[in-house]
Order: structure tokens, then C-alpha cells, then sequence
């Protein structure tokens, strides 16, 4: 059983690393900023995180594993069932969704986070994320069609990619998350699928 001062110093972290990344870069949060918003003291902090960034990071992660967990299964269950070139584009949109709406959602934390130049914590986390499950889509390929591909590189061409257009469309005009999705799926490679 976890204490329950564990779950709530956690809870505190973490409500405080996201208010406080939502009104300022990461790079200018400091410890004891965070400290003082999670009401604790810094031994506490550091026996939870190493940095702001970090924290913020390890806050995140978990929301984006779950898109990912989401998404494996729902390839698995297709493939059980001997799934068309349309339900898996359509399970692709699915995912690449998801992604979208957990970016929209911590919007205001993307936008000073992707571009903080002092500090790349979040643009780390999207590309190792990407990168992780990409490599795990691309080795559940069909060999029969699978073209002649590192692993490593054309995992890590989408991964960039992927967060190349997250950081184009949070910089640009506002435009809908529907076209975002749309020229994503759009963009990936014609074998993904």
C-alpha cells in the first residue's frame, strides 16, 4: 500500500509543475518555485524529481504512454482480425488524435516548452516518445510489405517529424486541430500503415 503522504506530495508536484509551466517557460521555473506552489521543502522535491524540467516531463509521460498502450492494442486487435488498409489508416488517425488532444489540452505549456531554447525537457520527451512507439509499430509491420528499413532511423524520421509539426502548428496562426491531424496522417510515410 503507498502512504498517502506519498500520493499527496505527488499530487502537489504535480499540480504545481503544471500551473507554474503554464504561465512561464520551464527553463525560468525553479526549484524553489516549485517548493513553494507544492507546499514542500526541497529534499522532498528532489527525492521526486532532479529538475523542474524533469518533473514536468515525468508529469506528462504517462498521459502519452497511455496513447501509445491505446494504440498497440488497437493494431493488435486489428491485425487478430485480419484488418484492411483503411481500419488501420483509420486507427492511425486514432492515435495521431490523441496525441493532438493531449497537446491541446496542455497547449499553453507547449508553447513556452518547445521552444524554450534554455531548456528541452518537453521537446526530449515528445521525441523519445515518438521514437519508442514508432520502432514498436515498425517492427509489428507485416514483413511480406515491409520495405528494407532501419528500425532507428525511420523511427526517428517520424518521431521528428511528428514533433516538428506539434511545434509548426503551436507557432504558426491558429488553425484547427482537425487540419493539424489531417496533414499529419497525411505526411507519414506510405508504408506506415
Amino acid at each position: 500500500m503507498v502512504d498517502a503522504r506519498i500520493l499527496h506530495t505527488t499530487a502537489a508536484l504535480r499540480e504545481a509543475i503544471l500551473r507554474l509551466a503554464t504561465d512561464r517557460p520551464v527553463s525560468t521555473i525553479t526549484v524553489a518555485d516549485v517548493t513553494r506552489a507544492a507546499g514542500i521543502n526541497r529534499a522532498t522535491f528532489y527525492s521526486h524529481a532532479v529538475s523542474p524540467g524533469s518533473l514536468l516531463a515525468d508529469v506528462l509521460t504517462p498521459e502519452l504512454d497511455r496513447i501509445r498502450e491505446d494504440d498497440a492494442a488497437a493494431r493488435r486487435t486489428a491485425a487478430a482480425r485480419g484488418a484492411d488498409a483503411a481500419e488501420l489508416a483509420a486507427i492511425t488517425r486514432r492515435g495521431i488524435n490523441a496525441v493532438v488532444e493531449h497537446v491541446t489540452a496542455h497547449r499553453d505549456i507547449y508553447c513556452k516548452a518547445l521552444p524554450d531554447p534554455n531548456d528541452a525537457s518537453l521537446h526530449r520527451l515528445l521525441v523519445e516518445h515518438f521514437t519508442v512507439s514508432s520502432v514498436q509499430h515498425i517492427q509489428e509491420l507485416d514483413p511480406a510489405s515491409r520495405p528494407p528499413l532501419l528500425d532507428d532511423v525511420a523511427a526517428g524520421f517520424v518521431a521528428q517529424g511528428f514533433v516538428g509539426a506539434i511545434e509548426a502548428w503551436l507557432a504558426g496562426p491558429r488553425r484547427s486541430r482537425k487540419a493539424l491531424v489531417e496533414t499529419i496522417t497525411l505526411s507519414f510515410p506510405a508504408w506506415w500503415n
